[in-house]
This record gives structure tokens, sequence and C-alpha cells, in this order.
């Protein structure tokens, strides 16, 4: 497969389905936009028409009750001007992040000596890897443990990575409903266990597992923090996305 072709499957495995049949649960998909759970995740729209398409997703998303809309564009398909259309109205520019990719068969993961990998199924694993999170990132998209736990046995699995008992690395795996890519997100680690190959296994956990599951792609969406370790491990840039946010008023 090219970067192209990989480009246009993962778009229409992740972003769109262009026949709008079987549908993810949470998307919502128009002639415009794809929406996942209100995110803007997909547009095609003409420039005759982007004002007025993005005022209208701002107004589904402000009667939907939302605090915030952010709207995901990609290098390789943005129409020229329309981040430059969404700050003028109002959205602010987030960190740019690069689209890793590779094929999920990675072949026997590496051992770290007195690093165990497992996959979390009870409330004390999931508190470690809420914690980690906190640690490592100084917030949580989880409220609480028990909310992590149960997204973990619900379809979304977490790993974590224990030295020698103590929680050092995490990251979950998720897949999108009808998608030959699984998308590898939540990677932490400890600030005291850094650069020492403890999240190194924690991918390849998750590679294996997206293979289990018969699923030939894996994608991350990548902050320079752990894209060296993913292009160690055989990962090529497919694009690159800039979240753009709006904040509604309370």
């Amino acid at each position: 497969m090219t970067v192209e072709d990989l480009r246009a499957a993962f778009d229409a495995s992740q972003r769109r389905r262009p026949d709008r049949a079987n549908l993810p649960k949470s998307w919502t998909q128009t002639p415009f936009v794809t929406r996942d759970h209100g995110q803007i995740i997909w547009q095609d729209i003409a420039a005759s028409e982007v004002q007025d398409v993005i005022a209208a997703e701002l107004d589904v998303a402000r009667a939907a009750g939302a605090e915030d809309l952010e709207w995901k564009l990609y290098s390789h398909d943005a129409p020229d001007g329309f981040a430059a259309a969404l700050m003028a109205a109002g959205f602010a520019r987030q960190p740019t992040e690069t689209i890793l990719i590779r094929a999920s068969d990675l072949g026997p993961p590496a051992t770290v000596a007195g690093l165990e990998v497992v996959q979390i199924h009870t409330l004390e694993q999931a508190a470690h890897c809420f914690n980690l999170a906190l640690q490592a990132f100084g917030n949580n998209w989880d409220k609480s443990p028990e909310d992590l736990l149960a997204r973990a046995l619900g379809g979304e699995p977490f790993w974590l990575g224990l030295y020698e008992g103590q929680p050092v690395s995490m990251g979950r795996l998720t897949r999108t409903e009808g998608s030959d890519f699984a998308g590898l997100y939540g990677g932490a680690s400890h600030p005291d266990f850094r650069r020492r190959g403890f999240y190194r296994p924690v991918v390849q956990a998750r590679l294996q597992a997206a293979a289990d599951m018969g699923c030939p792609w894996v994608f991350s969406e990548a902050l320079p923090t752990s894209e060296p370790i993913l292009r160690a491990l055989g990962f090529e840039t497919l694009s690159q996305v800039t979240g753009y946010l709006y904040r509604f008023a309370d």
C-alpha cells in the first residue's frame, strides 16, 4: 500500500463512511461533516459555504449543551484557508500531532528485566493507570478509577507496565466500529521512570492485541515525547492533525 492508499483507507475507516452505512454508534455524519462524540473529525465543504457550516456546527454543539467543540483538521485534506476561518470564528489552535502508522503484526515483543505488562481487569490496576495519567499530564480524561475500569472492561482495553511492582507506564487501545485501524491512546510514563525502556513493551502489547483481534493497522496521534519510541518500532508518518477548540461561555 502506498501512503496515499493508506490515507484513503484511514479516512474511510476512521473519519467517514462514504456510503454512510455501518456508522459507529458515536458518529453523526452529514454531507458536510462527521461528528464523533460531538467532535468534528472530517469535513467536505465548498469554500463558499465554510463560514455558514462552521456557524451551523457551533449552533448544534451549543444546543446540545456542550462546554466546547473541537474541530480536527488533517494536513492531507484541510481546505485552503479553513484553519483561518475556524480561528476567525473563535476557535483556538491546539498542538499539532503527527499521525504515525504501522502494520499490527510486530512479532515477538522485547522484554525488559523486572518489567511486567498486564491488561487491566481490577480496580487496583485501574487506580494505578488513573494516577499515572495524573502524574504524567496533570489531569485525567476519566473522572475516577471506576470510570477508567468501566471503559477498560467495556471494549477499550488498557495495559499497565509494572517495574518490580511499581506502576511505571500505561496505554490503551481504541478501535472504531468497523475500522481496520486501531489507535494507541493514553500513553503515559511515570516522570521518575522515563528513558528506561518501560513504555516500549506497553506499545508492543497493544500491537499484538490489535493483531489478535484481526485489525491489520495501528496508528497513533503522537506528540514529540512518544514519536521517537514509535518510529524505532517501525511506525511511519501518515499525516498530521491539529485540533481547533471553541469554548462556550458559561
